[in-house]
């Protein structure tokens, strides 16, 4: 593999790490900053992801999900729409929550298109089996 491949993610866990964030936001500073952290890590990792899939959803899905990568993108920006870290971490929250929802169910997806290296390495795997 690639190294353009990202290793697997495990869901359940940042399912539940976003719901305690969302649903038990409070704590001190440095527990909201350190949990801040952890929800831009996981949209940091989660879009790309849903970017690379963005092309193969049906039309309807692809809206949510540019709405979605926007506002992940818009999360990261340097200058992030909300300075309060209780906002910017439900913000997160809720943007990580999104992201996975959608890697989760994309909905119907079309087929990934032939490309000339697939296509050459099915071939050589072929006849290296005969």
């Amino acid at each position: 593999m690639g190294a353009s491949r990202a290793a697997p993610f495990n869901a359940d866990e940042i399912r539940r790490r976003c719901e305690e964030v969302l649903w038990s936001p409070g704590g001190q500073p440095d527990e909201q900053r350190a949990s801040l952290q952890e929800m831009e890590g996981y949209v940091r990792r989660l879009a790309p992801m849903l970017a690379r899939l963005v092309p193969r959803m049906q039309e309807g899905m692809q809206g949510t999900a540019r709405i979605v990568l926007r506002h992940s993108g818009e999360l990261l920006e340097e200058k992030a729409p909300s300075a309060d870290p209780a906002t910017r971490l439900y913000d997160a929250g809720v943007n990580a929550r999104a992201l996975l929802g959608l890697l989760e169910r994309p909905g119907e997806l079309t087929p990934v298109p032939e490309t000339p290296v697939r296509a050459s390495n099915r071939t050589r795997t072929a006849a290296q089996q005969h």
